[in-house]
């Protein structure tokens, strides 16, 4: 059995027709699928006049990859959309199993081909859809009111659909077996997150009651594309401890369109010697060993579906600090969620925890018997009864024609 994969992830192909992504998908990655699928077929949009600086390459045995035009954003989209859907329906007759990751705008925009061709439709669902165009506007908020319809939509239509979260997503956008209470060989669903956390990543801290650090060190880790992961929250917020005299050092990894503006923010603060910013680690290790050295991780994301940040920051044995969106509650006590997005609430929230050093030791210890959940054995049997469950259907639609 084939499966196509309808990405959102931005593509570059250099002139010798190797792939590469931009962020997170690579061979390795596709590994996933390719465990039980004979083929991985990939579709997303590609640029081929790119410097090449992307560093992901997706190139591997039984990959095959498919273009869409390189457009940005939902303007692009629909400037685009003719030959997207064109193409879409001749990439679909490639395969038995068609996945979208959601909510995206290409699956907002293209499921409806998919149906169309009666292939067996998957979907991951990944975050909330009704956050999806960032902004307070009047004309984003009724996108995103549209888009979170659409969304809820395929989640009935598709075959399987799988969540990141383990009742958040489920409720807000229920697929056909939940809402009929019923599993069946047509409709079904699983949960599972995607990071991919070895055994080797889960590491206890080993903090002293009896001895409080000098410099607590806090980190954040994400993408700076926009606001949405808060970065400039955090920055404020450190300003605020720091002028009340606590002794911290502030950790910023991830890079993107916003990097320059945040850096000018902490500069602008008089506090960019205790803001580093580390730029993009494509090496895990690296991450784990900038969150080992950390006391505590800050996290006021806008929205998100099971924030791999958090959970690296778990199994680091960190407390954190975070907002109340979608699967974070599964994950982080109430008590540590601060509900709105003010740098003075944050600030608040942290500050009682740099006050409450055993309460640090206990929560870091809470959090690290809590990722022991996301290790990659135990989330890869579920990927795989997920994935066999589509690749067994499409193999029963073919036996009957």
């Amino acid at each position: 059995m084939k499966i196509l994969l309808i990405l959102e992830s931005h593509f570059y192909m250099d002139e010798n027709g190797d792939v590469f992504c931009d962020r997170v998908v690579d061979y390795n990655f596709l590994k996933r699928y390719l465990s039980i699928f004979s083929e991985v077929i990939v579709c997303g949009r590609t640029d081929e006049n790119n410097n090449g600086s992307y560093k992901l390459k997706i190139n591997g045995d039984r990959v095959k990859f498919k273009k869409l035009p390189n457009f940005y954003g939902i303007k692009g989209l629909l400037f685009n959309l003719l030959k997207i859907k064109k193409l879409i329906n001749l990439y679909v007759d490639e395969a038995d199993v068609v996945l979208y990751r959601v909510p995206t705008p290409l699956s907002i925009f293209t499921y409806n081909e998919v149906l169309k061709k009666k292939k067996v439709l998957g979907v991951e669902f990944m975050i909330s859809a009704d956050k999806m165009i960032e902004g307070s506007g009047i004309i984003k908020k009724i996108c995103n009111k549209l888009i979170d319809r659409i969304a809820k939509k395929i989640c009935k239509k598709a075959n399987g659909v799988s969540y990141v979260t383990d009742y958040v997503l489920q409720t807000k956008y229920p697929c056909k077996s939940i809402i009929d209470k019923n599993e069946t060989d047509e409709y079904f669903s699983a949960n599972y997150s995607t990071i991919e956390l070895q055994k080797k990543d889960i590491v206890a801290q080993k903090w002293e009651k009896d001895y409080k650090p000098n410099v607590y060190k806090i980190i954040h880790t994400g993408f700076m594309d926009t606001y949405r992961k808060g970065q400039d929250i955090l920055i404020k917020a450190s300003k605020i401890l720091i002028d009340k005299g606590y002794n911290i050092d502030v950790t910023l990894i991830g890079d993107g369109k916003k990097r320059n503006e945040f850096e000018k923010l902490a500069n602008d603060l008089k506090i960019s010697n205790k803001i580093h910013f580390i730029g993009s680690l494509k090496d895990k290790d690296k991450i784990f060993e900038y969150l080992r050295d950390s006391h505590l991780l800050v996290f006021p994301t806008e929205a998100e579906g099971l924030p791999r940040t958090i959970i690296e920051g778990m199994a680091s044995g960190l407390p954190c600090i975070s907002s109340p969106v979608d699967g974070i509650i599964e994950l982080i006590d109430s008590k540590y969620l601060v509900n709105t997005r003010s740098s003075e609430e944050y600030a608040k929230a942290i500050s009682f925890l740099l006050d409450n050093w055993d309460l640090m030791i206990e929560l870091g210890n809470k959090n690290y018997e809590k990722a022991k959940k996301y290790e990659k054995s135990l989330l890869d049997k579920k990927r795989q009864a997920f994935y066999e469950k589509l690749s067994n259907l499409a193999l029963k639609r073919k036996n009957m024609r």
